[in-house]
């Protein structure tokens, strides 16, 4: 949506919409300014199709962002390329990647390299500790 149609909203349908942001319902914004609440409701509705938004709620949303020089986003025609699953990058935050970026299918296949390698780890440390107390004679027990 370009800027110029918020150039084309009268300076009474500015107000109204920076009302309607403040969550403020018809008859409180005709107390306020002084008007009917059956204008208030005309003024925002020529205000929601000049803007081209579906409800008074977006009209003034995307009139504070005007307002406030936000400017608009476009989505992405192109999705980003997806990550390849291996080789699996690392769990911890490294240099490189200070962030947690693993996919669902990565954090799986990491838990089970974890659940398979840790018990064979200290089966393993275990085995060599029995080892070199044999071969030195010391008594275990």
């Amino acid at each position: 949506m370009t800027s110029e149609r918020f150039t084309l909203l009268s300076e009474r349908q500015r107000e109204y919409l920076r009302y309607v942001f403040q969550h403020k319902k018809s008859g409180e914004i005709a107390y306020l300014t002084g008007a009917s609440s059956r204008a208030v409701d005309k003024q925002l509705l020529l205000a929601k199709d000049i803007i081209g938004a579906t409800s008074r709620f977006e009209a003034a949303r995307l009139f504070a962002e005007y307002e406030a020089g936000v400017e608009e986003f476009y989505p992405v025609s192109i999705a980003p390329s997806r990550r390849p699953f291996w080789p699996l990058p690392m769990p911890v935050p490294t240099k490189g990647e200070p962030t947690n970026t693993l996919t669902w299918k990565q954090i799986l296949a990491w838990g089970a390299i974890i659940a398979i390698v840790a018990p064979a780890g200290i089966t393993l440390a275990a085995t060599v500790l029995i080892a070199l107390t044999l071969l030195l004679g010391i008594n275990p027990g």
